[in-house]
Parts: C-alpha cells; structure tokens; sequence
C-alpha cells in the first residue's frame, strides 16, 4: 500500500527547486526586489545592532537542514509550533564584549547596470547574445555556460553574501533584518556537474564586516563550516573597488539573477516551445510594462504577489517532501497532491498573465 501511495503522487511534486527555479541549486534566499534596491546604489549598507535569537550550530549532522534553509524565501517561512517551543529557549544576540569589536560598515556593492538598460537592449542580451537559439530544457546548461565564462575572468575577488536570515536566526524581526550580509572572499573553481555550477567557495575576508553590527564572528565561521564554505553564487554580489573584470563578473552575476527571478518558470522545461527566445522577450515585455507603469500600479502588485505565491508553494512542496523519510502514507500522498494543485493553480493564472491576448 506504502509504494502504491509513492506511486499516486504526481511526479512533477517531487522536482527541487533551484536558486529561485529547478534542479539541485538551491533557491535565492533574497526577493528579487530586495536584490535589486540593495544593489541599485552603489552605496554602503547601513550597519545596526538588532535584537534576534541565533540558530545553534549542529556540525556535520546539520548541514542538509542547512541547505535547506538556504531554499527558504523569507515569505515562505512557515510557523512551527515545535520550532516556537525551541525559540524561547535561546538567548538573544548579546552587545558586543567590549574586548571585541563590532561589525564593520559593509563596503558598496556594485551599482546595477542592467537597470540603465533599455527595453530593445534587454531583449537582445537575452535573446541573442545569452539564450540564442536554445531549448528552454537547455536553458540551465547555456546560463551555467555564460557565467562560468566570465568567472574564468578573475579566480577571486571580495563580495557581500546576502543571504536569508533564517540561515543565521531562529528567531527575529523580518522588518529590521532583511536579510543578513557578511563581506567574504570568493574563489572560483570551475564546477565539476549541474549541482555545483550555482555554488562558489567564500571565507570571511578582513575586517570582519557585515549590516548587523553585533552578529558574533564565532557564529557566522561556524555557519559557513557547517554549509563547507559553499554558497548559492548568486548571493554574492561584488563589490566596488577591485578591477574592471570583476564589475564585468558582477554584471553577468545580474543576468543570471533577473532571468531566474523575472524571466524563468518551473514548466518552461516541461512544456513544448518552438521560439524560447520569442517567450524571453513577451515576459521582458511584461516586467517592463509593469516597471514604466504601462500596467496599472495595483495590477502589477497582484501580478508580483501571485509570482511570489507560486515560488512559496514550490518551496513549502520541497519541504514538506523533504520531510518523509520513508514511502508516503495516505495522508502524506493526498496532501501532496492538495499542494501540487494548488501549484497549477497559481501555474494557469500567471499563464494567463504572460500572454498579452489575455492580459
């Protein structure tokens, strides 16, 4: 009955997500639209004390659940009842002992240079110069291709890893933390298959930097241990000041980052398509009507809300499938399935929005 239950589980359900879309990588743990504002200005990111409570370190044993945290949108957190009784357990984040010293102001990151981009520009970065003439089931392979390219420009370079603050704290205060950033020094390798193409090796570079002025260096060392100093690439954002090869590295970095976030859906590769490229730019077009207002404010908003309710579903999906260590009961199997409708759902809705006939 166990495996007859497996087996009534649609199969799509069972797929991972990655950096915000498919396969082994692990989703971006920072909204698109946080992204882009900490990265529009090439300014220092303010540095503050916050009141939050830190995640406990389980070594080896705790490294897949770390992965994992890394999938979560800030969104998508669920409540835990289990989770919450732990939480009053742990003690806040202390003030600094005053024979240490807090928190350096985090260097600027990089301005964005895709936002100065015309419409007609953006198409043909995407359209012909990146994608070309590509299969969307190909799509992952040619941007693994275009950005191990361009890190073969420089093997390391400083940047600010931005990551949910789930990875750091049980416990905090979404509005004050919006997410967690540590200055770290990458090195790029060139990636041995798929899982490891949207990895890169990072370390705490000097001075000890970050937007929380009193996060614990001992907490931030044993969380990078404890993930094998691998994070997702794409939450490295470089930073300004080093040579002109690596705002060239920051610039595809931003690419890869928009095509996932904005241009990128889980059954691209799943549906047939003739002209990828020609379904690129409709949903260029759609995310440029919505930046210049063609779109009505409001419209655009539960355009945005029902995106970032799909890639929440998906993600809640992963976990709790992540969750059933062994054949699915009855109830595990339905349960599933209630998810995974509730994806299609979502799914045919923003169908609906890409295609202009019907928008």
């Amino acid at each position: 009955m166990a495996s007859a239950s497996r087996a009534s589980v649609p199969a799509d359900s069972f797929r991972t997500i990655s950096p915000g879309r498919r396969g082994e990588k692990a989703a971006s743990a920072v909204p698109g639209d946080t992204a882009a504002a900490t990265t529009l200005k090439g300014t220092a990111i303010p540095v503050r004390s916050v009141v939050a409570f830190p995640r406990q370190v389980k070594g080896k044993a705790g490294r897949e659940a770390a992965r994992l945290r890394l999938q979560r949108l800030p969104a998508a957190q669920a409540e835990d009842p289990g989770e919450a009784a732990e939480e009053e357990e742990e003690e806040p984040l202390p003030s600094v002992p005053e024979d240490e010293e807090e928190a350096q102001l985090l260097p600027p990151v990089c301005g964005s240079r895709m936002r100065g981009m015309w419409r007609d520009e953006k198409v043909s970065l995407y359209c012909d110069q990146v994608l070309q003439d590509c299969k969307a089931e190909d799509a992952d392979e040619v941007m693994g291709k275009y950005l191990s390219e361009k890190l073969k420009l420089k093997d390391k370079w400083l940047g600010v890893w931005k990551t949910n603050p789930n990875v750091f704290f049980v416990k905090y205060e979404e509005a004050s933390i919006p997410f967690v950033g540590i200055l770290v020094e990458v090195t790029c390798e060139p990636y041995q298959d798929s899982s490891s193409r949207f990895k890169v090796t990072v370390s705490v570079a000097e001075p000890f930097s970050s937007n929380i002025a009193n996060i614990p260096r001992d907490l931030v060392d044993d969380i990078l241990e404890e993930l094998e100093h691998s994070v997702p690439l794409l939450e490295v954002y470089p930073v300004e000041g080093q040579d002109t090869d690596i705002h060239d590295i920051a610039l595809a970095l931003e690419v890869v980052r928009f095509f996932y976030d904005f241009l990128w859906r889980d059954w691209d590769d799943e549906e047939s398509c003739e002209n990828y490229a020609a379904l690129i730019e409709e949903r260029i077009n759609l995310w440029c009507d919505i930046q210049d207002g063609t779109i009505p404010g409001p419209i655009a908003q539960r355009f945005k809300k029902t995106l970032e309710k799909y890639k929440n579903k998906r993600v809640e999906l992963v976990e709790y499938q992540s969750n059933i260590k062994e054949d699915p009961s009855a109830a595990e199997a339905v349960e599933c399935w209630k998810k995974y409708y509730e994806i299609v759902m979502l799914c045919g809705l923003l169908k609906m929005w890409e295609d202009l006939r019907l928008r």
